[in-house]
């Protein structure tokens, strides 16, 4: 009877054994998990992301008006250098004729003069080209730049179903020419000449470059205003569906729209 005990005794010392070995290895394996999950995030930390968000969107901003500046700049300096070259270069050619019409009787001092002053002109005019050439490379530079920045501050890809839906036509994303006024030969003068493809690019052009755009087209694209595309297209980039659809029946219930 003895014996029997004993033997009871010792399994249920080995079973308490083994279930302490089982227990710690099944705490050993749950601890890393816990270690591991992170506390969840709090409102506070949502918040403060949102907040930087909003600080590096608004640096942007500043950043694209400061480059918008500078680019308008470049612009008219370069202009101003054509100018100047185009005179120049005239004023130049009036100096080779007249040396050339210069009478064989005329003195040696004089046609040294009109030919010092062809070399003067000749100097002065590739001086101007090189710096417009220079002027140009910047202009393509900040150009770069600020479509840089323009897409860095781009909306998400609105919801084109709801769009459909408000609009009552399938909208097609950055479709140009969903906006009133707005063809399929404008949208192709936007995308090759103003190198504009998007909704947010237009948003973001300057009404006097798409008038320039489209004196440059000639007579008969003149006929179009673009004074309502940039909010045009600011309502559809951000998904404005409905607001987009009631500024379009105000332009055509005006002269713009038509």
């Amino acid at each position: 009877m003895s014996y029997t005990l004993a033997k009871w005794a010792l399994w249920l010392v080995a079973a308490a054994a083994i279930g302490c070995v089982a227990g710690w290895m099944l705490r050993g394996l749950k601890t890393p998990k816990r270690a591991t999950e992170g506390p969840a995030p709090r409102k506070e930390d949502a918040d403060q992301m949102a907040s930087t968000a909003r600080d590096e969107l608004e640096q942007v901003e500043r950043e694209r008006a400061r480059l918008r500046i500078e680019l308008d700049e470049c612009r008219a300096t370069a202009a101003a250098l054509r100018s100047a070259a185009a005179s120049a270069a005239a004023a130049g050619a009036a100096d080779v004729s007249a040396v050339r019409s210069a009478p064989p009787t005329e003195d040696a001092s004089e046609r040294d003069r009109l030919a010092a002053m062809v070399g003067d002109r000749e100097a002065t005019i590739g001086d101007l080209r090189a710096r417009l050439w220079n002027q140009e490379a910047k202009i393509g530079e900040l150009e770069s730049l600020l479509a840089a920045h323009i897409a860095a501050s781009a909306p998400p890809e609105p919801d084109l179903v709801a769009g459909e839906a408000a609009l009552g036509e399938k909208v097609r994303f950055n479709d140009l020419t969903v906006i009133e006024g707005i063809g399929p030969k404008i949208a192709d003068l936007l995308h090759a000449n103003g190198h504009i493809r998007t909704w947010w690019e237009l948003h973001h052009t300057d009404v006097a470059i798409l008038r320039r755009l489209i004196d440059e087209a000639g007579s008969s694209a003149q006929l179009h205003d673009p004074s309502s595309w940039p909010q045009q297209a600011g309502l559809l980039a951000r998904g404005q569906w409905h607001e987009f659809a009631a500024l379009v029946d105000r332009l055509r219930g005006g002269t713009r729209g038509q």
